[in-house]
């Protein structure tokens, strides 16, 4: 072969690896795999400025966001009125900046969740990512511990230096973020506007009668059993508290923090106004909380007797309480605050409503009660939504995907994000996050008096199992099945049960409690 024949053929090898080369690193580049696992595609310029998620490969995550869950329905109709979009919208953006991620939605009952997701964590199919329930079910070992994650910086976000940093302090001393050992399990999404529940009230009944809203329990007892006199209902229950139980809302919203508060030097070790789980649990450890130790306890107990036995009617728990509502026999309807948005829509009612802060438990009350500050606008909202990483459901599709489901949340809690979400419900709930907007709708409710109670709960039960049995216990003695002495020794034996195995089950160390 001819020298210039030899130097083509070498020049047109050379500029073919060239070209190879120039290929490869041009793919790099773009972030393309290909079958032996290079990109196939130009990076986004978010997976530019984040990095890529889970190595490029496609991933889909589960995710249950509750009453946030994007609703099937993209329009309202007579059978199915409700459209919500908002976090189908954000979910959107989020996989056009992760093109290998999918979001696909569970959609469950609230009511039926500890079942169904112990049926799902059973069978393996669990979602990735669940609404709510975070530390109630901390014994049980769902969910991933969050605490380094939240110590990092959200990723979207550059005003804080911690994605934690971007709640208010109070959300993690909470029991639907925290377990016992002080373990963030949970990240709240949405908060209450205000408590969680509220009264809503016939003001023509009001006006009739010459009664003004009540804010104390006493009054309000003693409110319902003059309009009863007067031929009305006085108050129908929301359908969760038709049951009776320990963790009634009288108990977590009227009554038990205002008994809780009263103790609260005893249990707030570290003094700053809220409970932890670990601060109960450790009261509760040294007989704070037991019956036969703290009068309080059927002290506040007879409150509620007093609500079941004297104040509703008869057949209460089977009866329908919306037709009657609307017909103007109700003078207060017990409900959550998601209630609100709906209720201002509502044409069947023909009478001018008004909504209420729960009347709250205070040192009028009771001895026991500790005294309870009012001030316009709510104070330390409690948590609404909270979300949790399902670590069984994670772990099977391996490494990177925890990280997929994290940036998936710091992006739906990024102010601007969660402001869609939260003027969408129209009042459901507000925010978590500091700097998200207040749902005009909430404008006159904000401007209420509102107790100023400190964040904590009254202890009823640190396990399922054990809040049912005390339940049980007290259920028989509203009934006048069982006497004083013998609840209160049910309850107690209840309640150490619960408490002995959520230690035990946590592996907490009580040397030195």
């Amino acid at each position: 072969m001819s020298k210039s024949r030899r130097l083509f053929s070498f020049g047109k090898l050379l500029l073919t690896v060239v070209l190879g080369i120039s290929m490869i690193l041009a793919t790099t580049a773009c972030g393309e795999k290909q079958g032996d696992g290079k990109l196939n595609r130009e990076l986004t310029e978010a997976e530019k400025k984040y990095g890529v998620l889970y190595d490029g490969k496609p991933i889909t995550i589960r995710v249950d966001l509750n009453n946030y869950t994007p609703t099937v329905n993209t329009e309202a109709t007579e059978e199915d009125p409700d459209v919500f979009l908002s976090s189908g919208v954000i979910a959107e953006e989020f996989t056009k900046m992760f093109p290998n991620v999918t979001i696909e939605w569970e959609r469950t009952k609230g009511s039926d969740w500890p079942y169904w997701m112990t049926t799902q964590v059973a069978a393996d199919a669990a979602p990735d990512i669940v609404f709510l329930h975070g530390a109630q079910h901390a014994d049980r070992g769902w969910f991933y511990r969050l605490n380094e994650l939240l110590d990092e910086k959200n990723v979207f976000v550059d005003k804080y230096d911690s994605w934690k940093a971007m709640f208010p302090d109070y959300v993690w001393d909470s029991y639907m973020t925290t377990d016992a050992a002080g373990n963030i399990l949970a990240v709240p999404y949405t908060l209450y506007a205000g408590t969680a529940t509220a009264y809503y009230y016939n003001k023509s009944i009001f006006k009739e009668l010459n009664i003004t809203p009540p804010t104390e329990w006493n009054d309000f007892i003693s409110i319902c059993k003059k309009i009863n006199k007067a031929g009305y209902i006085s108050v129908a229950p929301w359908s969760a508290n038709k049951t009776i139980s320990t963790d009634v809302w009288d108990i977590q919203f009227s009554l038990g923090p205002s008994y809780a508060s009263k103790i609260i030097d005893v249990w707030d070790l570290d003094k700053n106004g809220s409970m932890s789980q670990n601060e109960l649990l450790r009261a509760a450890y040294k007989g704070e909380f037991y019956a036969k130790n703290n009068k309080a306890v059927l002290d506040m107990y007879s409150k509620v007797k007093e609500k079941y036995t004297d104040v509703l009617q008869t057949g209460a728990a089977s009866t329908d309480y919306e037709a009657l509502w609307n017909q103007g026999k109700v003078a207060m309807m017990e409900d959550g605050l998601w209630r609100y948005p709906t209720e201002l829509s509502n044409t069947k009612r023909d009478f001018e409503f008004g909504i209420i802060p729960v009347p709250v438990a205070t040192g009028q009350t009771s001895q026991y009660a500790a005294d309870v500050e009012y001030g316009k606008g709510p104070y330390q909202p409690p948590i609404c939504t909270s979300l949790n990483i399902v670590k069984s459901a994670v772990d099977k599709k391996g490494e990177g995907a925890k990280e997929v489901c994290a940036r998936y949340l710091q992006w739906i809690t990024k102010p601007e994000n969660l402001d869609m979400v939260v003027l969408e419900s129209h009042g459901d709930g507000i925010g978590a996050v500091y700097g998200t907007q207040i749902p005009p709708e909430l404008n006159e409710w904000f401007q209420s008096s509102f107790p100023k109670i400190s964040n904590c709960q009254w202890v009823t039960g640190f396990t399922n199992d054990s809040q049912r049995k005390m339940s049980k216990q007290l259920e028989m003695w509203i009934r006048g099945m069982i006497d004083d002495q013998t609840f209160m020794e049910g309850y107690d034996a209840e309640l150490k049960s619960g408490m002995e195995t959520l230690i035990k089950a946590l592996n907490i160390d009580t040397t030195g409690w």
